[in-house]
């Protein structure tokens, strides 16, 4: 009788469960299909528009689901509540053939053969290329490297004394066209020489990771770099690839300084700067054209491959050039928001420009950089005002691990 009731009490929760089990739809193109809940995670492919899913598990803002005969995770920013997106022309299965989700293949092919067509005229870095779809640290580091960074903290109330972020674009995807005009152009940027020490490397990216899942942009795989140069500048393309020189890491005291440092850049991402100083050419990259959804069976024709081409060079030259200063401060502020939802203190940025206007040595100075003595301002009275008005909750959580920086950079 006992074992008949217990019977009878797991077929009830199985079908509670699968009733209760929501079905959501993919509302952008090229939706990354990762293995696990995190942008660091291998990815699986891309599920295109339209289709509909299931979901088993909710995770800090990812969604397990199912898709295609198989099971990953998605960012919650993906999915749509609206029956069905415009646009779509998918039957909306919850499971069929592949031809719901791109491959991881098919996807990494096309993004690196346009960039290696366009390093091949514009004297990039053909190796750095790789560098799409390469893996800089593991899951595991991460989960590690986040514990030590929280060690008797709690990541959600730290995030939590920031939680509506005003200024930040509500568009929290990067197109097909610009994850390959910013292949492009990070390629045509890592040919000035980067810096091999991969405990270095390593670093930089676990930290920007951690602030890059304080973002609403924590989908996507940002990747950071260090250019070989003595000259203090940093560098951030369409796609997420963010580079910091030697000499403006040189300048740094400790971790929370970096921390801020690539959340100013991340942020230009996030607010697509970079896409606004191309200009005019803005609403064709931003337009969903035949081409924005990659399909395995047609290619570019080569009209669009020469616009394409021509619109890399171009973020090439806007991403190596000093930007609007309206950007500037923007950046400035959405960055220490995001290195304090992270924990760290930023108070940090101020520090870091002050000891930049303080040195006024013409070795020091880049005349494209934004990490100039000449190119300070008033940030320095901006970033100590916004601090005073919208970070000071709370601040005996923050921290600067200075230790741990100057175990990488001495």
């Amino acid at each position: 009788m006992k074992r008949s009731i217990l019977t009878i009490t797991i077929l009830i929760a199985l079908i509670v469960s699968l009733f209760a089990a929501e079905t959501r739809i993919i509302g952008r193109a090229n939706t990354h299909f990762r293995q696990g809940p995190g942008s660091y995670y291998p990815l699986v492919g891309m599920l295109k528009k339209g289709v509909k899913v299931v979901i088993s598990e909710i995770q800090s803002g990812w969604l397990k689901v199912q898709c295609a005969g198989q099971t990953g995770w998605i960012s919650e920013n993906a999915v749509t509540t609206e029956a069905e997106p415009a646009g779509s022309d998918l039957s909306g299965a919850v499971s069929g053939t592949g031809s719901m989700m791109i491959s991881k293949a098919s996807a990494s092919g096309a993004v690196k053969g346009f960039a290696q067509k366009f390093v091949n005229y514009h004297s990039g870095n053909a190796d750095f290329i790789e560098q799409y779809d390469a893996q800089i640290f593991t899951p595991m580091e991460f989960q590690y490297f986040k514990q030590a960074t929280f060690a008797g903290r709690d990541p959600e109330k730290i995030r939590k004394r920031y939680r509506k972020i005003k200024t930040e674009n509500t568009d929290h995807s990067i197109s097909f066209q610009m994850e390959k005009i910013g292949l492009a152009a990070a390629s045509k940027i890592a040919a000035a020489g980067l810096v091999q020490n991969q405990a270095q490397l390593k670093y930089i990216n676990l930290v920007g990771n951690i602030v890059l899942e304080n973002t609403d942009m924590y989908d996507y795989p940002f990747k950071f770099y260090i250019l070989n140069d003595s000259r203090p500048s940093a560098y951030a393309t369409p796609n997420g690839m963010i580079f910091l020189t030697s000499g403006l890491i040189k300048i740094l005291q400790d971790e929370a300084e970096l921390a801020v440092i690539l959340a100013h850049e991340i942020s230009h991402v996030v607010q697509k700067h970079g896409v606004q100083e191309v200009g005019k050419r803005q609403t064709m990259i931003q337009a969903d054209l035949g081409f924005d959804e990659l399909d395995e069976e047609i290619g570019e024709d080569d009209a669009v491959a020469a616009e394409l081409d021509e619109i890399a060079l171009n973020s090439f030259e806007t991403a190596t050039k000093r930007r609007q200063i309206e950007y500037e401060i923007e950046a400035d502020q959405l960055g220490m928001i995001y290195a304090y939802r992270s924990g760290y203190d930023p108070a940090a940025l101020g520090r870091v420009l002050k000891r930049i206007q303080a040195n006024t040595s013409r070795d020091f100075w880049h005349p494209e950089s934004n990490w100039t003595y000449d190119a300070v301002f008033d940030r320095i009275d901006r970033a100590n005002a916004f601090i005073a008005k919208n970070l000071k909750k709370n601040s005996s959580w923050n921290v600067t691990n200075q230790t741990r920086f100057r175990g990488f950079f001495k």
